[in-house]
């Protein structure tokens, strides 16, 4: 991911991303309510025969998912849009969400504490990353910080507490889902959050506030608070 000095609206990227899990979304949410791809579209293969309650938390959850990712395309988000990093997020968003989807709503075991302790995570996760977005946005808004480093509220536990919500939720679905398989999502997550991402990051950072961020960074766990 490249991360440069400019904001605007990006609106056409936004716009594609959207689309694309938007359509995502709506064919998951068919899948696990109603179990099955209607026969007269030619795609009556594509069934669900999983626990019925596992598909409905699933769904409630891709919802959810939905509703706080467009937030924060289009309320938090100010920087500049690359396509290429636009392309890459609406595919590999989509291949997420129908990969939960499919793999967690064939899932026929019954639903039970396991699940609730996933739910949890979820919640967790998605509390971190959007709280801590709006928390940011919110100071962000105000002319005497405009220009300024935020290093307050939950991004004073790690500099990037969004992305560890991130793990957290999608750890919590895979548990949800109860599909081992599906860890693979949020390893490929961290490891992307870690040797990528992250580094771009930081290194824009400490361009742009320069001693201010190091003083940030020397203090402040990177990823996990209190761990790493």
């Amino acid at each position: 991911m490249i991360f440069i000095d400019r904001y605007d609206s990006s609106f056409w990227p936004k716009f594609l991303v959207s689309s694309c899990i938007l359509v995502t979304l709506f064919v998951c949410l068919w899948l696990l309510i109603a179990g099955y791809m209607p026969s007269s579209i030619g795609l009556e293969q594509y069934q669900l025969n999983g626990n019925p309650l596992r598909r409905l938390i699933l769904a409630v959850c891709l919802i959810i998912y939905f509703v706080r990712l467009m937030i924060t395309v289009w309320v938090f988000q100010k920087r500049h849009w690359m396509w290429s990093e636009t392309l890459i997020i609406a595919v590999f968003m989509s291949f997420v969400l129908y990969a939960f989807t499919r793999v967690g709503g064939n899932n026929e075991q019954s639903v039970g504490m396991v699940e609730v302790i996933g739910i949890l995570l979820y919640l967790a996760g998605s509390y971190l990353n959007t709280h801590s977005e709006y928390a940011r946005h919110v100071w962000k808004s105000k002319a005497e910080n405009r220009g300024h480093l935020y290093t307050q509220g939950l991004f004073s536990l790690s500099m990037h507490i969004n992305y560890f919500g991130d793990l957290v939720l999608f750890t919590g679905f895979v548990i949800i889902a109860a599909r081992l398989s599906l860890l693979v999502i949020p390893l490929f997550m961290a490891a992307n959050f870690i040797f990528n991402i992250i580094p771009s990051l930081d290194r824009y950072l400490e361009t742009k506030y320069k001693d201010a961020f190091r003083q940030y960074a020397s203090k402040t766990k990177k990823l996990i608070p209190l761990v790493y």
